[in-house]
């Protein structure tokens, strides 16, 4: 097998606890929520700085470093894929003995078009085939924009174990980008690679997007009785009081008599509309909530359809402190990037199973598990968001027999330190 060398590396320690300007939130209408305890610094593995540390190690296509886009510094590590799923395109990074037993992993990616790859797989090993195999982007369309973008994965996106590798002393990872079927040749960019400290505990939460009516007359009742306390209902403003919605003095019984938080959603495509329209969506659901006296969730916005593009992102960080997608993958404490939360989406199609592998991971890998709703019905509709009544009463039963702790949005966003992110 060839080997041929090429850019960025060098193992090295960083700390910052300053956020990139693309991960701020700026000029909130209220205060931002306060931040937990200090998050601890990262562990550089590669800072895409060193021309010598990379190296091609399939027999396809190829990498070469990039001055023209970079996440940091002066240049990145382009890969190009083969556009042949059988043929994926590998970079290796050799390392002289990392401890990653316990760590999450930040990265920075592009990806010029996201449908062309199947999968991006982060291997960590030694010389031998053994290896911790991971998921770095379970659902691609965290990639959409064709922009850089920070994503902290950890070994709840396990993929598989090869073997017996040891994870107390890493010396290679290997970064694999299998391409889609019936794609053709693409780029993806790697700027950045380093480690974090794992979360002390896992977390659930529960969340109900469009602020139907189910949210108050039966998933609470559903909740309440399994000890469960809260949840978080994004609601859009001109649907607040409609038929099969909730009212103003119901979201006002959820939020001060039991707990809830209420936070912003809406229900036009962000992607459709110039920043005007866009700046208008976020104004009129916040001032909403701000006039109702819900602060705390008008710092959370809810994408409609989990659409989003640049100015979207960009945009929202005038009005709120995190984004939440419709993206299902497990996301990571702190998360990596609040504007780009990841999620459980839950629908007619979810089962027992999957909840529970989703909370045993949750537990083990200490991740943010957070399951997303949208109606809970005595009789479904056929509709994929419809779920029924005992269904749900099954789920929330799985939720408290874990004995993982379960809190609304805001709260989990109080109590993470953004992740640090490098100068």
């Amino acid at each position: 097998m060839r080997r041929r060398n090429f850019l960025m590396g060098g193992l090295a320690l960083a700390a910052s606890s300053t956020l990139l300007p693309e991960l701020q939130s700026t000029a909130h209408a209220s205060p931002a929520p306060v931040a937990g305890p200090p998050a601890a610094p990262s562990q550089v593995l590669s800072d895409m700085q060193d021309p010598r540390a990379w190296t091609l190690s399939s027999r396809d296509g190829s990498i070469r470093p990039d001055t023209s886009t970079h996440s940091h510094g002066t240049q990145s590590l382009e890969i190009t894929t083969t556009g042949d799923p059988a043929r994926p395109t590998s970079a290796d990074l050799a390392l002289s003995g990392v401890d990653m037993t316990d760590c999450q992993w930040d990265m920075w990616l592009r990806a010029e078009d996201y449908r062309q790859i199947d999968s991006i797989q982060l291997e960590l090993g030694g010389e031998g085939e053994d290896c911790l195999r991971l998921d770095v982007a379970p659902d691609m369309r965290t990639l959409r924009t064709g922009s850089w973008c920070r994503v902290t994965v950890n070994r709840a996106a396990e993929r598989a174990v090869v073997g017996h590798p040891r994870l107390d002393r890493v010396t290679r990872v290997r970064l694999k980008t299998v391409p889609a079927s019936d794609s053709a040749p693409s780029r993806l960019w790697l700027g950045y690679l380093a480690t974090l400290p794992s979360a002390d505990s896992g977390i659930v939460s529960i969340s109900f997007d469009d602020g139907y009516d189910s949210d108050y007359k039966t998933a609470r009742e559903i909740m309440q009785d399994c000890g469960i306390r809260a949840a978080t209902s994004y609601v859009i403003a001109d649907k607040v009081g409609l038929p099969g919605r909730m009212s103003t003095d119901q979201l006002a019984e959820m939020r001060e008599v039991h707990g809830w938080d209420i936070a912003a959603h809406a229900s036009t495509d962000l992607t459709t509309l110039d920043e005007a329209g866009v700046r208008q969506e976020f104004e009129t659901i916040r001032s909403f909530l701000l006039e109702h006296g819900y602060p705390e969730g008008a710092a959370h916005f809810a994408l409609p359809m989990g659409r989003y593009n640049d100015l979207v992102l960009r945009t929202s960080q005038s009005y709120f402190s995190s984004l939440r997608t419709i993206e299902n993958a497990p996301e990571t404490l702190a998360p990596g990037d609040p504007f780009r939360l990841r999620v459980f989406y839950c629908g007619s199609y979810t089962t027992e199973s999957q909840v529970e592998r989703a909370l045993a991971r949750c537990q083990e890998y200490r991740c943010w598990t957070h399951m997303v709703f949208h109606r809970v019905d005595e009789e479904p509709d056929g509709a994929p968001e419809s779920v029924k009544v005992d269904t749900f009463e099954r789920f929330m039963k799985q939720v408290a027999d874990s004995g993982l702790p379960v809190k609304t949005v805001p709260e989990v966003m109080r109590s993470q330190s953004p992740v640090p992110a490098p100068e």
